[in-house]
């Protein structure tokens, strides 16, 4: 149960931070594209060129935010799973002493038993071939 709550949270949050990435991302674009636009507009052929390089510049920026943020959704996804694992791992701890005082049988314990009973199962089989032949 908390695992499930735990996923969709994180997911959830993973979704969100993803999204404003997209956002971010047509914001810096359509601002960009506005500033070439207007500087083209206002300013001579050296300017442009610098204006140009600025542009260029923040190109590599925005590039290196969104690789940034990429390792960051990353870096949470992993965390998440850490954290999931832990609280398994808790909950697991926690649970065992109450099935042991509860009295019931391990996994290993009705695993155990399984094959103990497939082999007598087997030579019950076999003693009955031996008698009916």
């Amino acid at each position: 149960m908390a695992e499930s709550k735990t996923d969709g949270g994180i997911k959830a949050r993973l979704e969100q931070v993803q999204s404003t990435l997209r956002r971010v991302q047509a914001e810096s674009e359509r601002v960009v594209g506005r500033i070439r636009k207007d500087a083209g507009d206002l300013l001579g052929k050296d300017r442009q060129k610098a204006v140009q390089d600025l542009l260029d510049q923040a190109q590599k920026l925005r590039g290196d935010l969104q690789k940034r943020a990429e390792r960051a959704v990353k870096d949470l996804e992993e965390r998440g799973q850490r954290m999931v694992a832990m609280i398994e791992k808790q909950a697991e701890k926690s649970v065992g002493p109450i099935i042991r005082g509860l009295n019931l049988p391990t996994r290993d314990e009705v695993d155990k038993l399984k094959k103990r009973l497939t082999q007598l199962e087997k030579r019950l089989d076999e003693i009955a071939g031996s008698k009916a032949a």
